[in-house]
């Protein structure tokens, strides 16, 4: 007797774990959104790009070609040296070195890291807060809807890089000086999370105004499951797509803010350089003929935010019913 075979191109002998991934994963290949990603060049571009920058951000210290981080392989003999293909250039530093002889496609490389970092714990905690408080104000309505409503009303009349200041600047009194060089990254993501919450919450909020007064939301307060889980189990899901589209156009949105404010000296330490501080420790030098310590850092944060921003841009169109 044959093994019952669950589709054509699937092998009988395959084990039931892998046949459930084969099923899914087909599905997905077969949807509406893989269809629409495939079909443009541009979002798959965007795509790659983000992946790559990812890839060399989380392996920087076997990607990048010196690490910068090692105190003992800076020469102050190497310092602004052109790029590779300029006069008075070396091909060992592709990009140039800046003022401590630094090599900037290394600096550039670890200073991605940062960025990606901050910037994604940032939306990380912004989607965690806005969306619990998102549920709390659509679900039960009445008081708490007013509140949470009229707090996020009241920080939307501020824009998010004066928001993330002020909260740098509170925490920066009530802190000593070595705690803030400690702690600065974590302030930086706070600052960002407390700027961004907002457009989750209204979001995610209005996603359940609509999905509790649906049968299934109705008929589990019927049978008297808990309101905590009916929000969990039941709303949650059903509001998560708006919520990933949010958090990947927030996403180019954290690392511009998070550029900001370390252009301005409020960001990152520049023990741990991210992408904004090296633009402001190039833009010291630009005008005397070192161009290259602050153009490049600069270019990789445009392609870096254009990349994101596109994605989200595709991301929305493709999770909107009335596109398809």
């Amino acid at each position: 007797m044959q093994p019952t075979r669950t589709s054509p191109d699937m092998p009988a002998s395959s084990p039931r774990m892998w046949r459930r991934f084969y099923e899914n994963t087909k599905g997905f290949f077969d949807g509406d959104v893989f269809y629409s990603f495939s079909r443009s060049p541009l979002t798959i571009l965007a795509f790659v790009i983000t992946m790559a920058m990812f890839f060399a951000a989380i392996f920087a210290p076997w990607v990048a070609p010196y690490d910068t981080y090692d105190l003992r392989s800076l020469n102050l003999m190497d310092a602004y040296k052109p790029p590779a293909w300029s006069p008075g250039g070396e091909a060992e530093y592709l990009l140039g070195t800046d003022d401590q002889g630094r090599d900037v496609l290394s600096a550039i490389i670890f200073g991605l890291r940062i960025s990606l970092l901050v910037g994604f714990s940032g939306v990380i905690l912004a989607a965690l807060v806005g969306t619990i408080m998102g549920l709390l104000s659509g679900y039960f309505g009445g008081w708490i809807d007013a509140v949470i409503m009229r707090i996020a009303d009241v920080q939307l009349t501020f824009p998010a890089i004066l928001i993330a200041l002020m909260i740098d600047g509170i925490a920066s009194t009530m802190m000593s000086s070595q705690a803030r060089a400690d702690f600065k990254i974590y302030v930086i993501i706070l600052a960002i999370a407390a700027s961004l919450w907002v457009n989750f919450a209204r979001t995610v909020r209005g996603s359940t105004l609509v999905e509790k007064n649906k049968e299934y939301v109705q008929a589990a307060k019927v049978i008297g499951i808990h309101p905590l889980l009916i929000m969990i189990r039941h709303v949650l899901p059903n509001v998560m797509g708006p919520v990933l589209v949010i958090a990947t156009l927030s996403l180019a949105v954290a690392i511009l803010t998070e550029a900001t404010l370390s252009f301005l000296g409020v960001g990152v330490p520049p023990t741990n350089p991210s992408l904004g501080t090296l633009i402001r420790i190039g833009n010291d030098f630009l005008f005397s003929g070192e161009w290259w310590m602050s153009i490049f850092p600069g270019v990789m944060l445009v392609i870096l935010v254009l990349a994101v921003n596109l994605l989200g841009d595709w991301l929305r169109d493709a999770l909107n019913p009335k596109l398809r």
